[in-house]
């Protein structure tokens, strides 16, 4: 208990946030819909539109945007944040090339806001980008365009950066996706931006996982990922999936954590209120 009490409060004296556990969380679809309008924003459900019933009209506002997983838990975890402003949930499908494909042309980012914005009756003036596993397709996308990277201010990956391997004989990330995060990564260690990464150990045969790209992204800005004590933090002592590792510089923050199976890869999107809530303050 007393090394607890020490390592949080040298987190805390550093400035540092403190990831939170990854514990194995059930979740199911709520019995009551929530508190808000939904709108499907192409006339089908993929990409829909929530607006909390807490939102007040206003001519400018912001948005979270989330990619992947099933549109009534990124409501939930949209709501159990306890974020007020609209959230547009993304779900086109499985893959990553799904998602890629529906951003590869800067039209689509366009298109996107300003249907989103008519519905709303006010300007989309910042967004927040959240996203789980294949998510990251679309993510790597619009870091790559202008209009998007001026205006999202935030990314949390939740187990959400993959690349294909360098060569059949070489598995390090393919360098050319590593690329379009490493921008938004230098701003966010210049405090421009936030950029939270967290990932697991899960391994994958086919291409770089996310441990692999979370540590080649933090070599990209001049980092290393350390190791993080056990029981110097909540987060150690998970008996499934503890925090291992950690990088932190600026705004930009890598959190590494165990296990190795599909419920280590799941735990993490259960999460991401926490992660959101660890870091930011509205």
């Amino acid at each position: 208990m007393l090394s607890l009490l020490v390592g949080m409060a040298m987190f805390q004296s550093q400035g540092l946030p403190v990831p939170p556990p990854m514990t194995k969380r059930t979740i199911m679809p709520p019995a009551v819909a929530p508190a808000g309008k939904q709108i499907k924003l192409y006339g089908d459900d993929k990409y829909v539109l929530f607006v909390p019933d807490a939102w007040k009209p206003v001519s400018h506002t912001g948005i979270t945007l989330h990619f992947h997983g099933a549109i009534w838990f990124a409501i939930d975890e949209h709501l159990r944040r306890g974020l007020k402003e609209p959230l547009i949930a993304v779900y086109v499908g499985e893959g990553s090339t799904v998602y890629r494909n529906a951003f590869e042309d800067p039209a689509a980012w366009t298109r996107l806001l300003a249907v989103a914005s008519a519905e709303l009756g006010a300007s989309i003036n910042r967004v927040d980008v959240t996203s789980f596993s294949a998510g990251y397709g679309a993510v790597r996308e619009l870091l790559q365009q202008p209009d998007p990277f001026r205006l999202i201010r935030r990314v949390v990956l939740a187990d959400s950066m993959y690349a294909s391997f360098t060569s059949d004989a070489d598995h390090t990330p393919l360098k050319t996706q590593i690329d379009p995060y490493v921008a938004f990564a230098e701003a966010a260690v210049r405090g421009e931006k936030d950029f939270v990464v967290t990932f697991s150990q899960v391994p994958t045969e086919a291409y770089a996982n996310s441990a692999a790209c979370a540590a080649a992204l933090v070599a990209r800005v001049g980092g290393s990922l350390v190791p993080v004590e056990k029981g110097s933090l909540p987060a150690t002592q998970d008996e499934h999936f503890p925090l291992l590792s950690r990088f932190d510089q600026g705004n930009f923050h890598v959190w590494g954590y165990g296990g190795v199976d599909a419920q280590a890869h799941m735990t993490h999107p259960r999460h991401i209120a926490d992660v959101w809530k660890a870091v930011f303050s509205d």
